[in-house]
């Protein structure tokens, strides 16, 4: 049997994530017929069927299943003997900036990883708001940055779909609010999901008002944990003392951000090119 191909097992995750070969074609920049042939070439290699369709989604069969985990092991060990290579040799500095939605959780311990194997790489940390974040880009105040893709046209590598969602604390009872106490950004931030969600929630006829607003994460997860309102945090953001409000409680749904790595155009370095390409192969949805 032949060698499996990364590509393939690339894309074998990617259509099973979202269900879609049209889906996973838009997130791997390649046509919907390719994708479909190389799962073709792929199921011709195993020797099995590897999806099936339920309703509008392709989902895994059994023998899909079992690839997928090894394609996923596959790709973690290519993915680390390319980056600990690449890395490891490089010397410089880097000054990345993160937004802090999304900087706990596996990107902190990548960046930690990082360091640990490029010891000839100085990295400088900024965190801040993703519009902030591509402003310094655009000026070259940073080598890179992880932001939501949404407020900037620069050219960027997408990395994975962060989800957001409405949270409060497990003893907040909505039942006693007919004013919905809202924990989000300054109204006057260029924040698209913030807005749109409250336009949703004057076109039901809700009732809202801002209890408190920053763009400090750590301060919206403290007055959500105080029980002050109804914050709207990110996936990476929630915390254990934290419930997450489906559609019955009568919220909006949060547009999802599209997290993306922009790198300056005056970063073209060994060392920013050793932490994009590490970043890169461990963040992105096809990949993690």
């Amino acid at each position: 049997m032949d060698t499996l191909s990364t590509e393939q097992l690339r894309t074998l995750i990617t259509v099973a994530e979202t269900g879609s070969y049209t889906k996973a074609a838009e997130k791997l920049y390649r046509s919907q017929p390719a994708l479909s042939l190389q799962i073709k070439k792929l199921e011709e290699q195993v020797g099995a069927e590897l999806f099936e369709r339920q309703g509008r989604d392709n989902v895994l069969t059994e023998a899909g299943q079992m690839l997928h985990g090894y394609a996923r092991r596959i790709l973690n060990l290519n993915s680390e003997a390319l980056g600990k290579l690449s890395v490891v040799n490089a010397k410089g500095m880097v000054r990345i900036g993160v937004l802090e939605e999304v900087i706990h959780g596996p990107l902190f311990r990548l960046l930690t990883r990082f360091g640990k194997l490029a010891t000839g790489i100085n990295l400088t940390l900024e965190v801040s708001t993703s519009w902030e974040l591509v402003k310094k880009i655009a000026r070259n105040e940073l080598c890179l940055a992880i932001a939501n893709d949404a407020y900037s046209d620069l050219a960027s590598t997408p990395l994975w779909t962060e989800q957001y969602h409405w949270a409060v604390n497990k003893d907040f009872d909505m039942d006693e609010h007919d004013v919905l106490p809202l924990i989000v950004d300054p109204l006057d931030s260029p924040c698209d999901g913030l807005h749109d969600a409250l336009q949703e929630l004057d076109a039901a006829g809700r009732n809202w008002e801002v209890v408190f607003a920053s763009h400090s994460l750590q301060a919206t997860q403290s007055a959500v944990r105080a029980g002050l309102g109804i914050g709207m945090i990110s996936e990476s953001s929630l915390t254990d003392y934290m419930v997450v409000l489906g559609e019955s409680s009568g919220m909006p749904p949060i547009p999802n951000a599209n997290i993306a790595l922009y790198r300056g155009s005056r970063a073209m370095g060994p060392a920013s090119s050793s932490l994009s390409g590490f970043l890169i192969s461990n963040l992105s949805d096809a990949g993690r």
